[in-house]
């Protein structure tokens, strides 16, 4: 935070903390588990969620004999007390479960107190006025529905008595210490004693010398317990004219002498005398406490406090006319060629393609022999690539190989050779598959970055290896990785290399860019909010440039293929609770957005396989695959799609239709795109649910089986099933197998009977959800 808070919070598991005192206010909630709380010798146990408040100056300890979590709030008085009208906290009723008619009260504190950890681990400065406003909501409720009365007026509102008499108060308050009489006061204010000693009690509730000397009792009380001093030192700092009179006046209050009082309460007092049991406790760290939060918002379902939002839908088949709906082709990505031979990355490629049907597959140059010159080959001399390619035929995956010149090259002779190995092994696979087979595939040539002395072997590279592959094979694909970000440099190099390779006719087949906003701190801070903006502006350079060569008479037919191979959608960020934030309908909705204006799109296979090629943690990146074959939102999300048919209806904001033979699939989804630090952690989403009305005229009458399919946050994503059971770091076997059964979309098969015109439905989107109906007519 930018400055120190008036409050500590955290999560503390507790087998012992001995008994102690001090001037704050503490609250404790407790998660899980349960502890004994002994308060002022009254001892209390605590269930999972049970709320308990200390008051400043009451004794507490804790024990608990099982596994507990609970939150520990410790408010400053000193530091807090201007925020109040009285210079103190005011005193709260302890225990506040136990009264049945406030159970509503207790559940909104237990909310806010939630909401406040959630800010508060974030520790970010431009969240500090998020964590007050928690803070500041959760002592405002207290106050109204909790506030105990207390025969000291601290919190008095002195607007609301005679101006003399607040200002005495003020000054006792300030000035205690002092020697303050009421004939001071009277005289200060023109007016006689006695008249001003009734009118104090009138307005207090008390006598003038009661409340001072109570007022000086309590902070007496605090510096018996917060220091060692001796207690005529602390009777007259606090403004007793003697130990004698201290002592009276505060064994009369408390029942104890100052000496008991301290030997009772005081940690000074309990330490020194070697006789306490240690305290036995742990306080939770951060990214843990964030998780076990996690747990709990998941557990207990707490969810946006905005009202949903109410829309309508309605669609009328009979006088839409259809159009022929563009998919663009699907790219799987696996980093290095040689991830393909892992079993575990074929396993997952295997359901990838029985359930989803890829087109291309998309991995870095080929997998590295090791062969021996010889005149004499008994095996093939290309054994892993025959593996690896193999496979990817026998499953009906297209290679799309990135070829990348090795930066250890430096003459055009150096480069010629490296491109005549590549040839080689294409030469290959024409013997091993066919010219039919190996004329579908596609070989990407990456433009360099920012590296100008490779730009003349590399551009020499391309151009060889594009007229050699042509003169092999004319109808093999080769093209180029174009542009990864907006940089100017890679934009002028883009345009640099398509003006010479128009110049010697090598125009590329084919053009791969990239647009994640997340590929560094620099662009996520400029762009990630508006990525989709972003990718439009990297799409809009290419097309751009590709246009104006097109205007040329010798390459008015070139139409290059452009693949959008690597990107990402909004995600949450900041914390573990990054993972609540669910975004399956930012997903549908870029890729259906996207389909007109690409000719394909990458995902990644999963997310080991990217951090094993960028060496970084890759939890929010788009795969189809968690790792193993656990499904993320992703694999839904496009499941969703395939069902979806090519003769369009209707499309607009939140909504897809199609049809094919007198069946009907409409896809609805409820897209949310907000500040990635406001994840549901933060309870500030716009526009988390919507309630949508759907009537759908002229639906041919008769009997359907309805398909209904619901993907979104308890229904297909990962996040809160995994913390339902435990939210482990290291999932075993059997945990693994019953996430992957456990994590997919919602389904329900009803049969229904449309008789009239309309046909009407309702239904509700969370956060990012999608859902998916399918009617089928039953003949």
């Amino acid at each position: 935070m930018g400055t120190q808070l008036p409050f500590t919070l955290s999560l503390v598991k507790a087998t012992y903390i001995p008994k102690q005192t001090n001037d704050s206010l503490n609250v404790f909630f407790v998660l899980n588990g349960s502890i004994e709380l002994e308060v002022s010798n009254h001892v209390q146990t605590l269930f999972a969620d049970d709320l308990y408040v200390v008051n400043p100056m009451e004794s507490y300890q804790i024990s608990s004999k099982e596994k507990n979590l609970y939150l520990y709030l410790r408010i400053s008085k000193k530091q807090l007390e201007q925020q109040f009208l009285g210079p103190c906290l005011p005193l709260y009723d302890s225990l506040l479960l136990t009264n049945a008619e406030k159970q509503e009260e207790v559940g909104k504190l237990r909310k806010l107190l939630t909401h406040l950890m959630a800010a508060y681990f974030k520790k970010e400065n431009r969240l500090e006025i998020e964590v007050y406003q928690y803070l500041f909501s959760f002592l405002t409720q207290m106050t109204k529905k909790f506030k105990k009365e207390s025969p000291i007026l601290l919190t008095m509102n002195t607007n609301e008595i005679d101006p003399r008499i607040s200002q005495i108060l003020e000054t006792i308050q300030s000035e205690y210490e002092q020697a303050l009489t009421l004939d001071d006061f009277a005289e200060k204010h023109g007016i006689s004693y006695h008249y001003l000693s009734r009118l104090f009690k009138e307005h207090v509730g008390m006598t003038y010398t009661e409340y001072l000397n109570q007022t000086r009792l309590l902070h007496a009380a605090e510096e018996l317990l917060l220091t060692d001093l001796p207690i005529i030192k602390v009777a007259l700092n606090n403004g007793f004219s003697s130990g004698k009179n201290f002592h009276q006046l505060f064994k009369k209050h408390y029942q104890v002498t100052p000496s008991s009082y301290r030997k009772e309460h005081s940690l000074i007092s309990d330490y020194s005398l070697g006789t306490s049991r240690m305290a036995d406790f742990e306080e939770v760290s951060r990214p843990l406490a964030l998780q076990e939060l996690s747990k709990y918002l998941v557990e207990k379902e707490l969810e946006d406090e905005n009202v949903a939002v109410d829309e309508s839908l309605c669609l009328d088949v009979k006088t839409m006319s259809y159009k022929e709906r563009v998919t663009g082709k699907k790219i799987i990505k696996i980093g290095p060629a040689f991830e393909g031979l892992d079993s575990a990355v074929q396993a997952e490629l295997r359901i990838v393609q029985e359930e989803l049907r890829f087109d291309y597959i998309l991995f870095e140059g080929f997998c590295p022999e090791t062969n021996f010159e010889k005149e004499m080959h008994m095996i093939s001399e290309y054994l892993l690539n025959n593996r690896l390619f193999d496979f990817f035929v026998r499953i009906h995956l297209t290679p799309m190989i990135q070829l990348c010149l090795d930066e250890q090259l430096e003459t055009n002779d150096q480069v010629k050779n490296w491109c005549d190995r590549q040839l080689q092994l294409i030469r290959h696979f024409i013997n091993r598959y066919g010219y039919s087979e190996v004329g579908k595939w596609y070989f990407q040539w990456k433009l360099p970055r920012n590296i100008e002395q490779k730009k003349v072997v590399n551009h020499y590279g391309y151009t060889y290896f594009f007229k050699q592959a042509k003169i092999l094979l004319p109808e093999i694909h080769v093209g180029i990785l174009a542009m990864q970000t907006l940089s100017e440099e890679e934009f002028e190099e883009y345009q640099l290399f398509l003006s010479e390779q128009e110049q010697v006719r090598a125009l590329p087949d084919f053009i791969n860019f990239h647009a994640d906003p997340y590929k560094s701190s620099e662009i996520r801070a400029e762009h990630a909010i508006h990525f989709k903006e972003y990718q439009q502006a990297i799409l809009c350079r290419i097309t751009t440039t590709v246009e104006q060569i097109q205007q040329q008479p010798l390459h008015s037919t070139w139409q290059p293929e452009v693949f959008l191979t690597d990107w990402n959608t909004l995600v949450g960020e900041g914390n573990t609770l990054a993972g609540t934030f669910f975004r399956s309908a930012l997903i549908l909705e870029s890729i259906i957005e996207l389909s007109e204006k690409v000719s394909g799109i990458a995902y990644w296979l999963n997310i080991k396989v990217k951090e094993r090629k960028t060496l970084r943690r890759e939890d929010s990146s788009l795969s189809v695959f968690l790792y193993g074959e656990l499904r993320r939102p992703l694999f839904f999300s496009l499941k969703f799609l395939s069902h979806l048919k090519k003769r369009q209806l209707a499309q607009g904001e939140g909504y897809l239709l199609t049809n094919e033979q007198g069946s009907y699939q409409l896809l609805v989804y409820n897209s949310s795109y907000l500040d990635p630090d406001y994840s549901v952690d933060t309870v500030q989403v716009k526009y988390q649910t919507k309630k949508l009305k759907i009537a759908l005229d002229h639906l041919p009458k008769g009997d359907y089986l309805v398909r209904h399919y619901v993907l979104d946050k308890d229904h297909g994503g990962i996040y809160n099933d995994w913390i339902r059971v435990g939210g482990e770091q290291e999932i075993d076997s059997e945990l693994q197998s019953y996430l992957e059964k456990k994590i997919v979309p919602k389904f329900e098969l009803t049969k229904e009977k449309i008789s009239k015109d309309t046909y009407h439905f309702e239904t509700t989107l969370t956060l990012n959800a999608c859902q998916l109906y399918l009617f089928q007519p039953i003949y």
